[in-house]
């Protein structure tokens, strides 16, 4: 048997006994010989199949035990340190390396000795053992270039390159790298060469030389791919994505970053998964997913901790005590900031204990200390002096300048401000760019000049959109502007202190929820860049389907069962979650330009509103609450209606009321005048405050109502002015914004000739089958699937192909995790998620179930819950319900609705007709006014 032939069979032997017989068998080719073969064999794995790396370190390890002479010992120890390193065991790495080196200078083997040390750099660099790994590299490069071993001497460069990048000494780096590089193109040694473009690439990041930069990756790249070298692609895709990052074209970053991650978690590098993972945390941040980045920070700070990566480990809690800011955790922050400048102090890092010290003037810019600021920003901009990282300096000149402006030095401020945009603009920096327009827009508040503030809030604008029109999923669009809304709302102020009531209204619903209306009309679409990964895909169907399993237990668990399966159930939903932005993170976007920079059309929503109706448009500036009136031809304007915290204070009295009824009324009837008076108390002073002041400019026309924070959970159809409620004297609809609105109104009008009736009965809700059994006789066409054929298989396969959806089961709202809300089903739950996965023909779904129309309120007045999935869905008009509904109630209420819609009425005035007819019985509003329709 031929060496090269044994020295395979060997690695791919499954157990000791196999590679002892092999060598039995072939005694006289166990010698030094296969030992390099076998190292060999190591060395052209490692890098793109780790796993095969670590089989010969077993191999040789059988051949020492057969024939254990001293080279062969060396060689054990070399290819054991190898496939530590790929494991992630770095001190038993450079233990088995040094080990390795000692035998080989006990046999006179220099050369041999000196090769060992080559990944012991690498090694040495992941745990900030710098000053040593100099110190070892330069002996050893003295020893390669002594014997002319180019190769050896360019590895030598490369790691020396990394080390000193690492202490961001980017210069010095470029310079071995150009060496290396040189080297290795002399040889016309390609995978070396590959490896030095992307480490060229990435000194060229760091000095702001973009172009540069991507010029080396994208050669890096090429080349990688050519030669399948799996683990230097994945290195390159991460460094293509931190490069993307900087840049704030955050699309193509979460692209090479989710990549590089997947190839990690598929050749099994845990320490590269680690630091992935750290990169993906990285992105999370700058799209203010602040809580999932937290998330991960968490959990790798510890990771890092355990494998000694103490670089990585103090870069993680930097910016997890970053995050703990945005989330209002000083303590925490406080916390993570002082272990990560321990560790900065350590790895005598000044770049990274600059960053802590501007996360802490952060910090304490968030706290009002300005002072403080200054002394902090002052400390790192002395740590920064020598450092060619322009971007952590452009940071500190921000946080400067936002300093200076809170303690009224405008003149300083302005100057300081304007000198960073224009320096962020020139070296790429968007994302500095537009915090220093909008701090720019805030002193020029402050010195009353209204022009200047307006053109730079315009300008931040510009840029904000120009950030996130690419990203790819719903999720960090809305994420990414929720933090960035303060110049749209600064200046829609400015306009209407100049009573330009009109744009006033453009720049609030630009803000406002925004991502939903994107969605209606295919403003963004999704597609795939790469290829989803098979094993994603996989791994979310099996989520899935424990998801569903765990759910279907819930509905009929033991109560000593339900706190586990609940554990059980969040963490597959949060796994869910995960997997799903990874998903999304490898699509790309396309998005219509035309209609965002385009500006809203206010005469085609007036022509679209109408003679018989008017659009209230509320809006809050700091907890106050006003509103825009818009009718056919006329916008109004009235200011400081009332307080939010009033309202608030009302709708929780209001709310008392209804729950007194939510469990059953049969044995308080003879207290239902008096309760209905009570009812009617609160309901007359919500009219008072949000209605009356209004009056004027409503007229009798029908109302298009749009909510504002805590006004989504008001019932403004039941409010009441002393004698009657709302809905009485005029047909009410809801909508998250006007935009949406419009687009839902200008979707063309089908003909209800199907439906799909779903109910799913309990103890709670025991007439849910007489509902739907009554309501399939309303119908000429209709489907029905109650008891256990009200399954998430029948409401999946059936739900596409009706015009009305009509779902009677339990509702729930989770505010905690609002797109894990669901309908209950016979064997599970269906969420919102699952919701907005599915393209629905439907015009009109009805929930007839309890709290189906409660949202969590996200950050420019996105509504998550049920609502916002089933519109995401493709439905026209939603009828949900605000809070507990009574069951027999619900049954007559729904059974009149389709009668009236039938008759050819919309659904709005079908709803209007039934809860009049109520209101003429005399009957408390908790039994008629649960219902409200979203939509046209």
């Amino acid at each position: 048997m031929l060496l090269q032939n044994l020295a395979k069979k060997l690695v791919t032997a499954k157990s000791e006994r196999e590679r002892k017989t092999l060598l039995q068998k072939n005694s006289k080719l166990a010698d030094e010989y296969l030992a390099i073969a076998l190292k060999e064999i190591c060395y052209a794995a490692w890098t793109n199949e780790p796993t095969k790396a670590q089989k010969t370190a077993r191999a040789v390890k059988s051949l020492f035990k057969f024939n254990p002479q001293n080279k062969i010992e060396a060689y054990c120890f070399w290819l054991a340190g190898i496939a530590d390193l790929t494991r992630g065991k770095l001190e038993s790495t450079i233990k088995n390396l040094d080990k390795s080196a000692e035998v080989f200078k006990e046999i006179d083997k220099e050369h041999e000795a000196a090769n060992t040390q080559v990944a012991k750099l690498y090694a040495l660099a992941l745990l900030g053992k710098y000053d040593e790994a100099v110190i070892c590299g330069e002996n050893t490069l003295k020893i390669f270039e002594k014997y002319g071993d180019e190769l050896a001497a360019g590895k030598i460069e490369m790691n020396l390159s990394n080390i000193v990048s690492r202490r961001e000494f980017h210069k010095q780096a470029e310079k071995y790298c150009l060496s290396a590089k040189k080297r290795f193109t002399a040889i016309n040694e390609k995978n070396w060469l590959t490896m030095a473009e992307n480490s060229l690439a990435n000194t060229y990041a760091e000095l702001n030389d973009f172009l540069k930069a991507e010029k080396f990756y994208e050669k890096a790249l090429h080349r990688a791919k050519e030669a399948k070298m799996l683990v230097t692609e994945a290195e390159i895709e991460a460094s293509m994505g931190n490069l993307a990052m900087f840049r704030g074209r955050f699309d193509k970053a979460l692209n090479f970053l989710e990549s590089s991650r997947q190839k990690y978690e598929e050749l099994k590098m845990p320490h590269q998964t680690t630091i992935a993972e750290l990169e993906i945390a990285d992105i999370y941040l700058e799209l203010n997913l602040s809580e999932e980045a937290f998330s991960i920070y968490e959990n790798v700070a510890e990771k890092l901790h355990k494998l000694k990566m103490q670089g990585e480990e103090a870069r993680a809690r930097a910016n997890f005590g970053k995050t703990a800011i945005l989330l209002n955790e000083t303590n925490k922050a406080r916390k993570e900031l002082k272990k990560s400048a321990r560790l900065f102090l350590a790895e005598k890092n000044k770049v990274g204990a600059a960053k802590v010290k501007l996360n802490e003037a952060n910090l304490e810019l968030h706290l009002g200390n300005f002072q403080r600021v200054l002394i902090l920003v002052k400390e790192a901009e002395k740590l920064l002096e020598k450092s060619e990282n322009l971007r952590h300096k452009l940071t500190a000149k921000w946080v400067k300048g936002e300093a200076l402006r809170k303690l009224k030095k405008s003149s300083e401020a302005e100057k300081l401000l304007s000198q960073t945009f224009n320096e962020a603009i020139e070296q790429e920096q968007p994302n500095i760019a537009q915090f220093a327009l909008n701090s720019l827009g805030n002193l020029a508040l402050q010195t009353g000049d209204k022009r200047k503030a307006k053109k730079h809030f315009e300008k931040s604008i510009e840029l904000i959109e120009t950030l996130r029109a690419p990203l790819p999923a719903e999720e960090f669009r809305m994420a990414f502007l929720a933090n960035k809304l303060a110049p749209f709302e600064n200046l829609a102020r400015i306009c209407l202190s100049e009573n330009d009531f009109e744009k006033a209204f453009f720049y609030v619903e630009k803000a406002r929820a925004r991502s939903l209306s994107e969605n209606l009309d295919g403003d963004f679409q999704s597609k795939n860049r790469t290829k989803v990964s098979t094993r994603l895909t996989e791994k979310l169907k099996k989520l899935r389907e424990e998801l569903n399993w765990f759910y279907s237990r819930l509905n009929r668990a033991e109560d000593a069962e339900i706190k586990g399966l609940q554990h059980e159930a969040k963490l597959r939903e949060k796994q869910i979650s995960d997997v799903m932005r990874q998903i999304e993170s490898t699509k790309d976007t396309e998005f219509n330009k035309a209609k965002l920079s385009g500006k809203n059309d206010l005469k085609n929503l007036q022509n679209q509103i109408g003679k018989q109706k008017v659009l209230v448009e509320f809006l809050k500036f700091d907890g106050n609450l006003s509103a825009f009136i818009i009718s056919e031809n006329k916008i109004y304007y009235v200011a400081n209606l009332a307080e939010e915290s009033e309202m608030i204070e009302l709708l929780e009295g209001l709310q008392f009321q209804f729950g007194a009824l939510r469990f059953g009324t049969k044995h308080l009837e003879k207290f239902m005048p008096e309760l209905k008076k009570r009812a009617d108390f609160y309901l007359r002073k919500l009219y008072e405050k949000l209605i009356e002041p209004l009056a004027g400019f409503l007229e009798k026309r029908d109302l298009i109502i749009v909510p504002v924070g805590a006004l989504h959970y008001i019932p403004f159809h039941a409010l009441f002015d002393g004698e009657n409620y709302l809905i009485e004297a005029r047909e009410i609809v809801y909508s998250p914004s006007a935009t949406v609105w419009q687009k839902l109104n200008s979707k063309a009008d089908k003909k209800l000739k199907n439906a799909l009736l779903f109910g799913f009965a309990d103890e709670k809700i025991p007439l849910v089958n007489q509902e739907i059994k009554t309501l399939a006789k309303t119908f000429k066409n209709s489907e029905s699937f109650t008891g256990k054929r009200a399954n998430f298989n029948n409401y999946t396969e059936n739900a596409p192909k009706f015009d009305i959806l009509h779902l009677a089961c339990h509702g729930q709202f989770r505010p905690e995790n609002p797109l894990f809300s669901s309908l209950h089903l016979a064997d599970g739950f269906v969420t919102v998620r699952d919701i907005c996965s599915q393209k629905l023909n439907a015009e009109l779904v009805v929930l007839s179930a309890c709290e189906t129309g409660l949202n969590k309120i996200f950050a420019g007045d996105e509504i998550l819950g049920l609502a916002r999935g089933f519109l995401t869905a493709g439905a026209s008009s939603l009828v949900l319900s605000l809070w507990t509904v009574n069951d027999e109630a619900t049954t007559k209420l729904m059974k009149e609705f389709y009668t009236e819609l039938q008759r050819g009425k919309t659904v709005s005035a079908s709803l209007r007709k039934v809860q009049k007819n109520f209101i003429e019985d005399g009957k408390h509003p908790y039994f008629w006014s649960p219902f409200a329709v979203i939509g046209k």
